[in-house]
């Protein structure tokens, strides 16, 4: 027979008798044992009570029998400090009642969190209460805030493909082989064929806090589709580009160019030199001493050997470019220069230089290159090509297979020259301000002495010409302090994205320069990254 009662209106567990009347339990931990191993063991003790039962007391029929109580279980509801993660916190029951769903939601609610619970995770969440042991306390995040989804600015999409795609494309023969001499007809279209489609940029989607509050998302930038030369928009659907006349399709950042084509078996003597305002396309090679001028690209099936290519657009040599043997001050007898990218099979003794990316698929052996973005030796994926002696001039970021050689052939590197030139800006901006500084300083004298003249139409003639001086002299402030923030940007972002990768080997005898800071490789190294960091030159393995 149990010695404890429960009172199930008040939640109160007590004793039948008092331990004098019963004569059991005779001592307080006698009592407790006895309670923990009863069917209220999980209710919560109340020491006082129990302290008093065996405490000496006058008259014992007046100390109260009480000895423990129920305790239902609590919940609380912790908000982050941007509002977008709610985490609850329960502390089981002792004896008492278990949370439900509806009190979830009411703690929830009158924490303010109105978005983003989630009734899966809140259903886990309260079926631990079956699982944890009396009193303990336990935490999950129960709602989520939504970050907003930036909009995607407007792109454009071609819809045909260019001559440099097709020279890239080798075609196949009937046996499955690749003939690499057969690059396919060439790419023309006629007016009205479609060129390239603009997708209109997307608002995004708003985020919100816990609370419900709105944070509402950037929408991309709309950027139009420009008609160049020869291409013209669809007068039934401005976000469509099409041909305006017969051409070759050039593919530029937000529209396309559709050039007349001049082609070539070969340039020699018998053609002369070449200079057109279009593009050229030579299925044989560019002979020893000739010169190929164009504003559009140039595409040479075969080898430039020891001749002068220049575009104001891309230039693809599939073969590759070789010029002769040189003492080091002669000048190249094989340069190659474009705006846009150029794309080489292999180049030996040649100048090559472009304004954006330059890419060699096999080796390059003691050429200047000059790339202001990625110079790639290899295959794209994984280059293993290989850069023997030369120079590299003011690229942003090398990619090769072998860089030097194993005789230690002297290969200089330099990357991220530009950092001189801003640099340099970044100093003129400097001096400017101070230049600025001293013209407001000079503006606050000359008011305070205007302020001093006794004639008002003279003092407000005074002040506000320095008035409309302030406003122009803090005009210019506001623009150049714009400048100085973004000359600071570009000259982080460039000194974050300058590296070189080496897939296989680097050799001794290469020299490499990143912005102002120099390191010379005396020994073989493994594949590796080679980047500036905290200001010095460091290899990752």
């Amino acid at each position: 027979m149990s010695v404890f009662s429960l009172d199930k209106n008040t939640g109160c567990v007590s004793l039948i008798k008092h331990p004098i009347d019963s004569g059991f339990p005779v001592t307080s931990t006698q009592l407790i044992e006895m309670f923990e191993q009863s069917e209220f063991g999980e209710y919560e003790t109340i020491t006082a009570n129990i302290g008093k039962l065996f405490a000496p007391s006058k008259n014992h029929k007046e100390v109260s029998l009480v000895i423990a109580k129920a305790v239902d279980a609590t919940i609380a509801i912790n908000i982050d400090e941007k509002n977008m993660v709610a985490e609850a916190t329960i502390t089981t029951a002792k004896g008492g009642s278990l949370l439900t769903m509806e009190d979830a939601q009411e703690a929830l609610s009158q924490a303010g969190v109105k978005k983003g619970i989630s009734p899966r995770a809140l259903d886990s969440f309260l079926g631990q209460q079956f699982e944890k042991a009396s009193g303990v306390a336990y935490s999950a995040i129960v709602a989520h805030g939504r970050n907003p989804k930036e909009g995607s600015d407007a792109k454009f999409v071609r819809l045909c493909s260019t001559a440099q795609d097709r020279v890239l494309s080798p075609q196949a023969t009937a046996g499955g082989k690749v003939d690499m001499k057969d690059l396919g007809a060439i790419i023309t279209v006629k007016p009205g064929t479609p060129l390239m489609q603009r997708i209109a940029a997307t608002q995004g989607e708003d985020g919100y806090t816990v609370f419900g509050d709105i944070i509402p998302a950037s929408p991309g930038k709309e950027l139009e589709l420009q008609p160049f030369e020869g291409t013209k928009i669809d007068p039934t659907n401005p976000n469509l580009l099409i041909a305006d006349c017969k051409g070759v399709p050039v593919a530029l950042p937000r529209g396309m160019r559709v050039d007349d084509v001049l082609c070539f078996d070969n340039v020699d003597v018998s053609t002369g030199h070449i200079d057109f305002d279009g593009s050229v396309i030579i299925s044989g090679d560019i002979k020893d001493g000739m010169r190929v001028k164009a504003k559009g690209d140039i595409t040479v099936l075969g080898f430039v050997e020891s001749g002068i290519v220049q575009s104001e657009s891309a230039v693809t040599i599939v073969l590759g470019a070789i010029g002769r043997n040189r003492e080091s001050e002669e000048a190249f007898t094989c340069r190659i220069s474009a705006k846009r990218t150029i794309s080489i099979g292999y180049a030996q003794y040649c100048d090559i230089k472009t304004e954006q990316s330059l890419f060699i698929e096999r080796q390059v052996l003691h050429c200047d290159l000059t790339a202001k973005r990625l110079i790639r030796v290899g295959k794209a994926d994984n280059p293993r090509g290989k850069i023997i002696g030369g120079n590299i001039f003011d690229a942003m970021r090398i990619e090769t297979g072998e860089l030097g050689a194993p005789a230690g052939t002297k290969t200089r590197v330099f990357l991220a020259q530009n950092w001189f030139e801003l640099r340099d800006k970044q100093s003129q901006i400097n001096d400017f301000e101070k230049v600025l500084s001293t013209k407001l300083l000079e503006l606050k004298n000359a008011r305070t002495k205007a302020e001093k003249i006794t004639n008002p139409a003279q003092r407000k003639q005074f002040t506000d010409k320095i008035t409309a001086n302030e406003k122009q002299v803090n005009a210019r402030s506001r623009h150049v302090k714009q400048q100085k923030a973004l000359v600071k940007r570009k000259i982080a972002q460039l000194l974050a994205s300058s590296r070189l990768k080496v897939n296989e080997l680097m050799h001794p005898g290469v020299e490499l320069k990143i912005a102002k800071e120099t390191k010379q490789f005396s020994r073989i190294y493994p594949p590796h990254f080679v980047k500036l960091s905290e200001g010095k030159i460091t290899q990752s393995f």
